[in-house]
C-alpha cells in the first residue's frame, strides 16, 4: 500500500493575496507532501486542502481577505448553459472550418466576462517558504508502537492500513410604437421551426410519431454536443492523457512543447516575465507532483495519480489541463492554452472537456463522480465564473459537509467568510481527541514511531504535543492515522 510522508509547517507568515493584491492578508496553513497516496489526498481536499506543486496548503478562511471554498460539480448531473453551448458549438464550427480565428487586434477587445474566464486558469502557484527534508521513501520501516520497542531494527513495513497508508443591433427610434404587431402571428422560435420542419419531413415519410418526439424532445448531453461533427473535419483535434512522472516517454517527448505554450500562456494572459516562467519553475508548479501513481482492478485504465490531457490541434500542443485523478473525483489543477487561441474562450472549453472526461470516468469507476474546480472565491468576481458550471456545491469549512451552492451566494453576498451549513448544532466528526494524537505515525532519524513513543524518545514538551493537536485537527483524524508525520 502506497505510504503518504509529509512534513507540517506550523509557522506561516501572512502574505501578500493573489487575487485582490492586499499585503500581508492571505494566511495558510502548510505541510510538504513527499509522497501521497490518492486516498489520503482525497481525505485532505475533502478537508479544504490543495495542493500546489508537492506544497499542500489550507487557506483559513475566517482570517483571510478573500476566503477560498473548495468546489466540486456534480458531474453526473451537469447541464450545460446557454452560453457553454455556444463555446463548443464555436469550437466544432473551427474543427470543421466555418469559424476562423480572429486577428491579434480583434482579441484585444473580447468581452470582458470571456476574458474574466480565461485568465483564470486555476489557483496561483503557491511556494513554501520553509525548505523540507531530504526523505528515503523507500525505505522499508517498521512502526514502533510501544516505547518497550524503541530500540527494534527499522526492517519491516508496517502491516497496519491505520497508521501507513451576433445578431444586428436594431435601432429603435423613441417616438415610434414598439411591441409586436397584433395584425400578424406571433414569432416562433428558431429551435421549434427547426423542429416542425423536420417532423413534418418525417411525417411524409410514414415515421412513428410518438418515437420521433421522444427523440427530439431528448435534451442533449454535453457529449453529444463534443461529438457533434462530421466525420471529415478541416482541423483535428486529439486529447492526450499524459503521465507527468519521469520514466513517461511521453511526457519527456512532449516536455519542450508543453513549456513552450506554459510560457506563451503565463506571459501573455498573467504578464508574467520570461524569469518567472523558466523550466525549472513550471516543473516545480505543474509537473512535480507527490500523488503515488496507483493502479485498481475497479480504477481508470491511466491508473490514478497526475496527469497531464494534452490538446493537440492537427498534431500540435495548443492548451495542457493538469489533473489528479482521485477515487472519488477528477481534480483540476490549471488550465493554459496558446494566447492565439484565445477567442476560442479555452478556459471554459477545457473545463467543459473535463467535466466530459469525468463522466466518461465514472462508466469504469461508479464512485469517481465528481469534478473539483479547486477554490470558489465570491469576493473576487473574476474568480465567480466557477459557479457557472451547474449544479455545484461548496464545502462548509467548518463542518465539512457539502451544500449547493446557490444556497451558499445568499450567505456569501451578506459575509465573504460564512459557515455554510445551516445545521448550527452539526460539528466537524473527523476531528481527533487528545488522546489519539498518540498514535500518530512520526518518522524520526529513519525510525517509524508512534507520537507518544517518538515524544517520550526526544523529550518533548507540551507545545510541541499542542502543535501536533493542531495539525491533527487540520488534516483530520482520519488522515492523522494515515499520514506519516516527519519530525
Amino acid at each position: 500500500m502506497p505510504r503518504s510522508i509529509i512534513e507540517y509547517f506550523a509557522e506561516n507568515e501572512k502574505s501578500k493575496c493573489g487575487y485582490c493584491k492586499k499585503p500581508a492578508s492571505n494566511y495558510s496553513h502548510g505541510l510538504w507532501a513527499h509522497s501521497l497516496s490518492v486516498s489520503d489526498y482525497q481525505d485532505l481536499i475533502d478537508r479544504g486542502w490543495r495542493r500546489s506543486g508537492k506544497y499542500c496548503y489550507k487557506p483559513t478562511l475566517d482570517i483571510i481577505c478573500c476566503p477560498m471554498y473548495t468546489i466540486r460539480c456534480r458531474a453526473l448531473e451537469f447541464k450545460a448553459s446557454k452560453s457553454q453551448k455556444k463555446v463548443l458549438k464555436r469550437f466544432n464550427k473551427y474543427l470543421t472550418g466555418e469559424y476562423e480565428l480572429v486577428s491579434a487586434e480583434r482579441k484585444a477587445s473580447s468581452s470582458s466576462e470571456e476574458m474574466n474566464i480565461d485568465e483564470s486558469g486555476g489557483e496561483l502557484f503557491v511556494k513554501s517558504t520553509q525548505e523540507p527534508l531530504k526523505i528515503d521513501i523507500e525505505a522499508d520501516l517498521k512502526y514502533i508502537d510501544s516505547p518497550d520497542d524503541s530500540n527494534c531494527e527499522d526492517t519491516v513495513q508496517p502491516s497496519n492500513s491505520n497508521h501507513i497508508s451576433g445578431s444586428d443591433k436594431i435601432k429603435v427610434n423613441s417616438n415610434t410604437e414598439q411591441g409586436p404587431d397584433p395584425s400578424k402571428p406571433s414569432c416562433k422560435k428558431a429551435k421549434q421551426m427547426r423542429i416542425e420542419r423536420k417532423l413534418e419531413k418525417l411525417r411524409a415519410q410514414g415515421k412513428d410519431m410518438n418515437i420521433l418526439m421522444n427523440t427530439i424532445s431528448k435534451e442533449k448531453q454535453i457529449e453529444d454536443f463534443i461529438k457533434d461533427l462530421p466525420e471529415e473535419t478541416k482541423n483535428k483535434l486529439e486529447i492526450k492523457l499524459v503521465r507527468t512522472t519521469s520514466s513517461s516517454a511521453e511526457w519527456t517527448a512532449t516536455a519542450n512543447e508543453t513549456h513552450a505554450v506554459y510560457v506563451k500562456y503565463q506571459m501573455a494572459i498573467h504578464g508574467d516575465t520570461v524569469e518567472k516562467c523558466t523550466e525549472p519553475k513550471f516543473r516545480e508548479f505543474l509537473v512535480q507532483s507527490p500523488l503515488v501513481e496507483e493502479y485498481s482492478e475497479v480504477g481508470p485504465p491511466c491508473g490514478y495519480g497526475s496527469f497531464h490531457q494534452q490538446y493537440r490541434l492537427n498534431g500540435k500542443i495548443i492548451a495542457v489541463g493538469v489533473l489528479d485523478i482521485l477515487p472519488k473525483c477528477v481534480s483540476s489543477v490549471y488550465f493554459f492554452y496558446d494566447p492565439q487561441y484565445t477567442n476560442l474562450t479555452m478556459g471554459t472549453y477545457g473545463t467543459l472537456r473535463e467535466i466530459e472526461f469525468t463522466r466518461h470516468l465514472h462508466l469504469i469507476c461508479p464512485e469517481l463522480k465528481y469534478y473539483y474546480m479547486g477554490f470558489y472565491i465570491h469576493s473576487c468576481k473574476k474568480m465567480r465564473y466557477k459557479g457557472a458550471f451547474t449544479p455545484s456545491d461548496l464545502l462548509c469549512p467548518e463542518t465539512y459537509n457539502w451544500f449547493p451552492i446557490k444556497d451558499c451566494i445568499p450567505k456569501l453576498e451578506q459575509s465573504p467568510y460564512s459557515r455554510l451549513d445551516p445545521d448550527l448544532r452539526r460539528v466537524d466528526g473527523n476531528i481527533p481527541s487528545e488522546s489519539d494524537i498518540n498514535f500518530i505515525p512520526v518518522l524520526c532519524k529513519s525510525q517509524l514511531l508512534s507520537y507518544k513513543v517518538y515524544r517520550k524518545k526526544a523529550g518533548k514538551r507540551n507545545d510541541d504535543a499542542q502543535e501536533i493537536l493542531q495539525y491533527a485537527n487540520l488534516v483530520g483524524a482520519k488522515c492523522a492515522k494515515s499520514l506519516i508525520l516527519v519530525r
